[in-house]
C-alpha cells in the first residue's frame, strides 16, 4: 500500500473531506504553490530533522515559514535540531525528502506542528509523491494529526 493510499484511509476513517489535485512534479514549496495557484502560506511543510538524543521527528509548519532551530529545539524539549539525511528520510518515512506528509500514523515519528497552520482554512499537501497534492481543511488536519503544537 502507497503512503498516498494510507493517507486516503486515514481520512475516510476519520470522516475528513478531502480533495487531490494532480500537477507537473514539485520540490519545493513555492512551485507548490505556483502549480496549485494558492499562498505558499497554505502549503505544508513537512521536515524530518533529528534531535541532539538523535531522535528523529516531523516538523509541520506554513510553507512560507523558514524553521527557527532555537525555536523548534525548544518546542521539541531539546538543545539542538538538524535535517535528518535524505536516505535516513526515505528509510523511515518511505518517500523522498521534499514529499513527506504530516501524518504522525505513518510511522512513529513525533509530529511537531507550528500553531499557525491551525489558523488557516484549507492547506495542502503532498502525499509522499512530487506530482500530487492534497487539500484539507486545516483544523482537520491538526485533528487527523494530533500533534504537540509549538
Amino acid at each position: 500500500m502507497t503512503l498516498e493510499e494510507k493517507i486516503i484511509g486515514i481520512l475516510k476513517d476519520a470522516g475528513i473531506p478531502y480533495e487531490i489535485f494532480e500537477h507537473e512534479p514539485v520540490y519545493t514549496n513555492p512551485a507548490m504553490a505556483l502549480a496549485l495557484n494558492v499562498s505558499e502560506a497554505e502549503t505544508v511543510k513537512s521536515l524530518v530533522v533529528v534531535t541532539k538524543e538523535k531522535e528523529m521527528v516531523v516538523l509541520v509548519l506554513p510553507g512560507d515559514k523558514k524553521v527557527d532551530w532555537k525555536k523548534a529545539a525548544a518546542g521539541i524539549g531539546t538543545r539542538k535540531v538538524s535535517f535528518a539525511k535524505p536516505e535516513e528520510v526515505a528509510l523511515k518515512v518511505g518517500c523522498e525528502v521534499g514529499c513527506v506528509p504530516p501524518f504522525g500514523q505513518l510511522t512513529d515519528l513525533p509530529i511537531f506542528m507550528d500553531a499557525e497552520l491551525t489558523k488557516k482554512d484549507h492547506v495542502y499537501f503532498n502525499p509522499g509523491v512530487h506530482d500530487k497534492s492534497f487539500k484539507i481543511r486545516a483544523w482537520d488536519l491538526k485533528k487527523v494529526c494530533n500533534p504537540k503544537i509549538v
